[in-house]
């Protein structure tokens, strides 16, 4: 998984996530475009598998301990 922080304070978090945390989040499967023409492919699905099944979130809220 990729993750987007929706804001400043949801980034200082999943820095903060360090091995072994349990971390629920909450957000939304997405694809990334710049106006560069950059695109970021991503499963927008949780039920797939294989190539291209990674997904990019963005991570609106999250708790971790």
């Amino acid at each position: 998984m990729h993750m987007i922080p929706a804001n400043d304070e949801i980034e200082r978090q999943l820095k903060s996530i360090r091995a072994g945390n349990m971390v629920h989040l909450k957000g939304y499967l997405v694809e990334a475009t710049g106006k560069d023409g950059f695109r970021w492919k991503s499963s927008l699905t949780r039920g797939d598998t294989g190539g291209g099944a990674c997904e990019l979130i963005l991570v609106e809220s999250l708790f971790f301990w």
